[in-house]
């Protein structure tokens, strides 16, 4: 059982993972999640500290230093999995829903919920929604802007017709 805390929505943050592309489901289907790791500063950190100090948890779940020396949190969901959805669905900043997802360096406010578990009266914060802020240039791959070049950010991958023969069933060499 758990004690749910009032919800919240958190102010702009740095995501340093994404993991809502795609269920992570590397410790098998059973626990497969929806995930993002942001960094814990300024009005979050406040706002976790007096979490903890009202709820009287003794720890947060999923809070920890990384080699850097940074705070990190990371929130999990399995709502979506659930229903068989792959992605987690995300809005933009003008809150409609895009099929983009945050990676590294992207700029988010999360919805979350706490809740204190009883089992050991630690506090998980679940992940409830996620509005991405801004895109990083990150996202480039390493590549500079090519003004007036190829946009590619509404195409969609055509089916193909021939979906029966392989690579390994073709004369073709695979590169």
């Amino acid at each position: 059982m758990m004690t749910k805390v009032s919800g919240f929505v958190t102010d702009t943050l740095e995501v340093v993972y994404g993991h809502l592309h795609r269920p992570d489901d590397k410790f098998g289907a059973d626990s497969a999640n929806h995930s993002v790791t942001v960094l814990v500063e300024g009005d979050l950190k406040a706002k976790l500290d007096t979490l903890l100090k009202e709820s009287g948890a003794t720890k947060i779940n999923g809070m920890r230093n990384d080699d850097e020396g940074r705070t990190l949190l990371k929130v999990k969901s399995k709502i979506f999995v659930k229903k068989g959805e792959q992605t987690f669905p995300c809005r933009d900043a003008l809150s409609n829903r895009t099929e983009a997802t945050p990676f590294g360096g992207d700029k988010v406010r999360l919805r979350l919920n706490p809740a204190v578990l009883d089992r050991d009266n630690s506090m998980s914060i679940y992940l409830n929604g996620c509005q991405i802020i801004e895109k990083s240039a990150t996202d480039s791959g390493g590549f500079p802007v090519v003004e007036d070049g190829f946009d590619g950010s509404a195409f969609k991958m055509p089916k193909s017709e021939n979906t029966s023969e392989t690579p390994a069933e073709t004369d073709e060499i695979p590169f």
